[in-house]
């Protein structure tokens, strides 16, 4: 197989090995690729490994117009970077001026979005010599914010280079609601109007999955693509059982990015742990956040039932998935959950891959909610109720037939929709028909 050179223009780097969903998804993605072949332009997320791709380019102060004044500021901002509260905390905090004025000035150029107007990317003759010595044959581009909507535009207007765009989430559409709303406007619609310039001139746009399809044909009048997270079944079935409570217990397992849409959820899962306890049922769960360095220490001992431990890597985490009894797949009820009615959690797939029964607990206008009622690969919860919750579990735990059919409807989505070797195909015939076109 002959395979393009492709000039990954995304904001975080992809690392050899890391627990960011946006990495498991590219490397996914271009695991047929050799390394000779990729390249990336990016903002910030080294971890000091090789890297997945073989060339990488980090953004300087050059790239950016008032450049060093922009990473003097970002310095500031993720020293001031607060960990995420307990819920049940109400305690109120005091500042200093000297902290009130930091967080005034975080308030009106980052949550407003001002940055992305004030700081926007320049192509600088480093970078331009970066991309001429790789040369690439297209530009993969994720969107994201504003800067990474413009750079891969004015990259192919200088270079000529086509675009594949592949957005993950609806970044164009996303705004903080806060007292700021005049510039909160401001960087929303210029993100809307890069977006839509960014695909008007894409040769490919590729959807995350059906609700985005439809959503961004209404909306661009331009044919999306999809392509969805993948794994491989294979890969669960073989791995050894890992069952981290007692063998007489009945196991429950969530992870993912743990913020404050979600932690919220976990004491729902506790008081329903204490009430099956309650009736007999020896019933724990342990919850392994991708965030977990960042969460307080007073968080891992709010709960009864519910222990933390440190995300496994990706091999790794396919054992634990697949001892567990129950997977517990956990979003949000609150006012944002309109915001990701396109979304669908980065970990669905593997738990679908994984052969064991799934809960979805999620407003039903979520993305992971309207994906799972439709195609019926896990129970769903669609409101916010601990009795409930315990009801579903005990069916679950006491009921085989229950637990076959769910395993059996989640594989077969897996295999419809989430098969790697199935996505990485069609993805490269995507690929090599922009080079065809291009050569032709």
């Amino acid at each position: 197989m002959e395979y393009p050179r492709i000039l990954i223009v995304v904001m975080g780097r992809i690392n050899a090995a890391d627990n960011a969903n946006n990495g498991l998804l590219l490397r996914n993605l271009f695991g047929q690729f050799p390394r000779q072949n990729l390249a990336q332009i990016y903002s910030g997320g080294d971890n000091g490994d090789e890297g997945f791709f073989g060339r990488y380019y980090q953004l300087k102060p050059q790239d950016r117009k008032l450049g060093r004044l922009f990473f003097r500021l970002k310095s500031m901002a993720m020293e001031g970077n607060a960990q995420i509260n307990i819920p049940a905390s109400s305690e109120k905090k005091k500042f200093s001026f000297s902290q009130l004025i930091r967080r005034w000035g975080k308030k009106l150029l980052m949550d407003s979005g001002l940055f992305e107007i004030i700081f926007r990317p320049r192509l600088s003759q480093e970078m331009i010599l970066f991309i001429k010595d790789f040369e690439p044959d297209i530009i993969f581009s994720q969107g994201y914010n504003l800067g990474f909507a413009l750079l891969p535009l004015m990259i192919t207007q200088k270079l000529d280079i086509p675009i594949v765009y592949y957005p993950t989430d609806d970044w164009s559409k996303h705004r903080k609601k806060d007292d700021l709303s005049t510039i909160s406007y401001l960087t929303y619609f210029a993100r809307q109007y890069a977006a839509k310039k960014l695909v008007n001139k894409t040769k490919i746009c590729i959807a995350f999955n059906r609700f985005m399809q439809e959503e961004y044909l209404l909306r661009y009048k331009k044919k999306f693509l999809i392509l969805m997270q993948g794994d491989e079944s294979r890969r669960f079935d073989k791995s050894p059982i890992n069952k981290l409570c007692e063998s007489d217990c009945y196991w429950i397992v969530a992870t993912g990015d743990f913020d404050r849409h979600r932690i919220p959820l976990l004491y729902d899962l506790d008081s329903t742990c204490k009430t099956l306890n309650g009736k007999g049922l020896k019933v724990k769960a342990t919850v392994f956040p991708v965030n977990y360095d960042s969460l307080p220490p007073a968080l891992f001992t709010e709960f009864d039932y519910i222990s933390f431990l440190a995300s496994p890597d990706h091999h790794e985490l396919a054992g634990i998935l697949h001892s567990a009894d129950v997977l517990f797949l956990l979003e949000r009820f609150d006012e944002t959950s309109s915001q990701i009615r396109m979304s669908i959690s980065s970990k669905a797939h593997l738990f679908m891959h994984s052969g064991r029964p799934i809960i979805v607990y999620s407003h039903p206008i979520t993305g992971i909610a309207r994906y799972a009622l439709e195609e019926k690969w896990a129970e769903v919860i669609d409101r916010p109720d601990a009795q409930l919750l315990a009801d579903v579990l005990e069916k679950i735990f006491t009921d085989k037939d229950k637990q076959d059919s769910l395993i059996s409807s989640a594989r077969k989505i897996a295999l419809k929709n989430h098969d790697l070797p199935s996505i990485q195909k069609t993805f490269y015939a995507m690929i090599q028909s922009i080079v065809h076109k291009s050569n032709t």
